[in-house]
């Protein structure tokens, strides 16, 4: 973890907010206040991808068009994408970064309502349970754990490319059990992903980052519960 710089150090509450202070070595009640700020709008945010995705497996009528309309994944997917771009660009910029914020949980919620109409609700339903319980579970045990999770940075990215390799690769070598074994180690890969980038955003940002953290934080369960979905 790269030290602190001079100019914002992490000793009192004035400090706590400058731009260069991080969350984790802010006062208690900082950090507590900077979670439930970070929790609400994931709250938020996985309620709309909820909702959207109840209303694209109830109607038969939305099912059929996205089924018709395959099409309709690249243009959301590159919605998200320059969305994405953009809040990065202006992620210090209120309330701007709140309405990008808002555009790209809508476009995700879209894209994700677009994948699971072509699962089982029941598969869907368990995808999202187990989910929900390993992104609380390993998010508590970062915040609380005193272990220096920086040091798996350089391995979960060589990782995730060697995945990204396996993926294109099975398109030409196609076996259910090798599509298994990709989709279980991407689910724990990810795993280690929330560990991993949780502990960075708690080291590497200010408390007044809330919504790329929640940006950021965001993608972890997104990602995992779509890979428990290739599972089946």
């Amino acid at each position: 973890m790269a030290p602190q710089d001079a100019r914002y150090p992490c000793s009192s509450i004035e400090d706590d907010f400058n731009y260069g202070s991080c969350v984790a070595s802010a006062s208690v009640h900082i950090r507590m206040a900077f979670l439930r700020k970070v929790y609400t709008i994931l709250s938020l945010q996985v309620l709309v991808t909820t909702v959207t995705s109840a209303l694209f497996l109830y109607f038969e009528s939305i099912r059929t068009f996205v089924h018709e309309s395959p099409v309709l994944i690249l243009v959301l997917s590159l919605g998200s994408f320059g969305v994405l771009l953009a809040l990065t660009l202006h992620r210090h910029k209120h309330p701007l970064n709140l309405y990008l914020l808002s555009g790209f949980t809508l476009l995700e919620a879209l894209t994700v309502a677009f994948v699971v109409t072509f699962y089982d609700v029941y598969i869907v339903l368990q995808a999202f349970v187990l989910t929900t319980a390993v992104f609380l579970g390993l998010t508590v045990y970062t915040l609380q754990s005193k272990r220096d999770f920086s040091k798996f940075g350089a391995g979960l990215f060589t990782a995730l490319w060697i995945l990204c390799l396996s993926g294109i690769l099975k398109f030409f070598f196609h076996s259910e059990t090798v599509e298994l074994v990709i989709a279980a180690v991407g689910a724990l890969l990810f795993c280690g992903f929330i560990v991993y980038d949780t502990h960075s955003l708690m080291h590497r940002l200010s408390p007044e980052d809330s919504v790329p953290v929640a940006n950021e934080t965001g993608k972890f369960p997104k990602n995992h519960g779509r890979g428990r979905l290739n599972r089946h």
